[in-house]
């Protein structure tokens, strides 16, 4: 009878294991692992039953710790993804290596008595069995055992209570894992043996996470989001990196031309068509410098325009993704206007520049958001933006700088935009009144690359990409040193983009003469001593002449502010 009911759960565990395939049909997330270590488990459990002697049963017992023990570990990570709490990679690692340390130690029996101090095998109900005197090693398996339900437990617990954007449900399934291996452990003991609690156990196990794996989908919007627009996608996508290797395409893109499909993944892109000729030489430009971002032709009758979106991998190397959009009826349609082409282009760039517009107030709108919620800087970006623009009318007399008048007029644009990561800042770091703790300091010290973020999303559509380029070195390098010792990237030098070196001496002027709430306002003095002192150290010592010519206009700007302004 034991028998015949371990070799059904054994084979509903097989069947769970298939089963999740289903469910679970991207292999997302820790689940096969799951399933297929109960399944393992439940396996040794039969053939521990089938056992005749005490080396069969000491075999299968290590089949069962091979199985159960990575249970735990995995359930822990299932955890965190329900619950939707991120924890450092090195700490499952460091879970994951003490489960291997145990199973290693679970593995010496019959060899010494670490783990078990005697076993002898026996037979219970007609089932081969065996019992053992438990030595230190198994005391360290039931601690580890009980810690993780400690810490699973905690987690979930956590979720309850703070994450209200966790399926309920799911965490409802969660608990009744932890509960149901609660109460297996007591049973267990209840009925000397567990043999028969546990393999159930397993399988159990595996129905709730069957269901959780069923929500997950459910609940994955993003997973939702990417087939609902894959399915309603009708442009071609291309990769191909930057040194011209294919690396593959869309559905829409092999069949809307087929001679992608001669193109072998992983080797030189092949020059057997009008597109890929076409992408070869532009690939060919980008590595000379040429950065077009946008290109048009012909094929077969139809028109055709590539965007392209420059993705990076490691390195300097990228990934160029190029998106292919049939624009046939957009064209044919202008044709056919005949004489009101020039009108109809000319309302396409009116609303163009409507767009652009709309996008500059926006970012612009946004920068005063994080002014407003930040309780240090008061009118900090007008003031910047002032301060930028005084130095750069000393700049545009400078020939030897190299510098375009498009360049000066995009930083001019660019500077409201230097703090807008901070719109991403939790409230609790942005509006505290006084100095941060090394802990919020951290965390403030993310907006650089945030803002640079922000301005990418915001802008690549409507802003030509020099603009955008500019923009984001603005807000991603404004803090860093000349030496080295700044922040995000610790860029040294020449290394730091220019736009962001004179950013970074009309912020730091800026919060000197400004009264903070932690602070009083230096005197122009005080202020231009440090800004001079800091010239080759925080500052780039090219801009050192800028400065001081542009000291008299500087203080003016400043006496004149109004008490709001201030």
């Amino acid at each position: 009878m034991v028998i015949i009911f371990l070799t059904f759960l054994t084979v509903v565990a097989a069947i769970n294991f298939c089963l999740q395939y289903r469910v679970n049909s991207k292999q997302t997330g820790p689940y096969p692992l799951l399933f297929f270590c109960a399944f393992i488990a439940c396996l040794g459990h039969l053939l521990l039953a089938f056992s005749t002697n005490v080396d069969q049963a000491i075999l299968s017992n290590k089949m069962i710790y091979l199985g159960s023990m990575f249970l735990p570990v995995l359930t822990f990570k299932a955890c965190l993804l329900i619950c939707k709490i991120k924890f450092p990679a090195w700490s499952y690692d460091i879970l994951l290596l003490i489960v291997f340390v145990v199973l290693t130690l679970s593995m010496t029996v019959g060899f010494n008595g670490f783990y078990y101090k005697t076993i002898k095998f026996i037979e219970t109900n007609g089932a081969g069995n065996f019992t053992a005197e438990y030595a230190i090693g198994h005391d360290i398996f039931n601690f580890v055992m009980v810690g993780f339900v400690i810490i699973n437990v905690s987690l979930i617990i956590y979720a309850f209570i703070k994450k209200k954007n966790v399926s309920f449900k799911s965490l409802v399934a969660l608990s009744s894992i932890e509960a149901v291996s609660v109460l297996s452990f007591f049973i267990s003991r209840v009925v000397e043996t567990d043999t028969l609690v546990m393999p159930a156990v397993y399988v159990f196990d595996q129905f709730a996470l069957m269901y959780i794996c069923f929500r997950v989908k459910r609940y994955d919007v993003e997973e939702i989001i990417s087939q609902l627009l894959e399915t309603q996608n009708v442009d071609s996508y291309v990769l191909i990196s930057s040194d011209n290797c294919f690396l593959g395409g869309n559905v829409v893109a092999y069949d809307t031309f087929p001679a992608l499909k001669n193109c072998r993944i992983d080797h030189a892109t092949p020059d057997n068509c009008e597109l890929n000729h076409l992408l070869i030489v532009w690939n060919k430009e980008l590595a000379q410098g040429k950065m077009t971002f946008e290109k048009k032709f012909e094929n077969d009758g139809k028109f055709y325009k590539i965007v392209l979106r420059q993705l990076p991998l490691s390195g300097s190397e990228k990934i160029n993704l190029f998106k292919i959009e049939d624009e046939t009826s957009v064209h044919n349609y202008i044709n056919m206007l005949g004489s009101n082409n020039v009108r109809l282009e000319m309302m396409l760039k009116e609303n163009d520049s409507q767009i652009r517009s709309i996008q500059e107030q926006m970012v612009v709108g946004m920068a005063h958001m994080v002014e407003n919620r930040d309780s240090n800087t008061g009118s900090h970006i007008k003031r910047t933006s002032r301060v930028v623009q005084i130095l750069v009318e000393y700049l545009r007399k400078d020939p030897t700088l190299g510098q375009s008048e498009f360049f000066y007029d995009s930083l001019v644009a660019a500077a409201p935009m230097h703090d807008i990561g901070k719109i991403a800042i939790d409230d609790r770091i942005l509006r505290k009144p006084g100095r941060f703790t090394p802990q919020e300091y951290a965390e403030m010290k993310e907006h650089p690359e945030k803002g640079a973020m922000i301005v990418e999303n915001l802008l690549t559509s409507v802003e030509s990409p020099d603009f955008v380029k500019i923009a984001k070195n603005v807000a991603r390098y404004h803090h860093e040193r000349f030496d080295g010792f700044g922040y995000p990237k610790k860029l040294k030098g020449n290394d730091i983009p220019f736009e962001a070196r004179v950013m970074a001496i009309a912020d730091v002027y800026d919060a000197l003469v400004s009264k903070r709430c932690y602070k009083a306002e230096m005197s122009f003095d005080e202020a231009y001593d440090i800004i001079i002192e800091g010239m080759g150290t925080q500052f780039d010592p090219a801009l050192k002449d800028c400065f001081i010519a542009c000291r008299k206009k500087l203080e003016d700007y400043y006496r004149n502010l109004s008490e709001d302004e201030a």
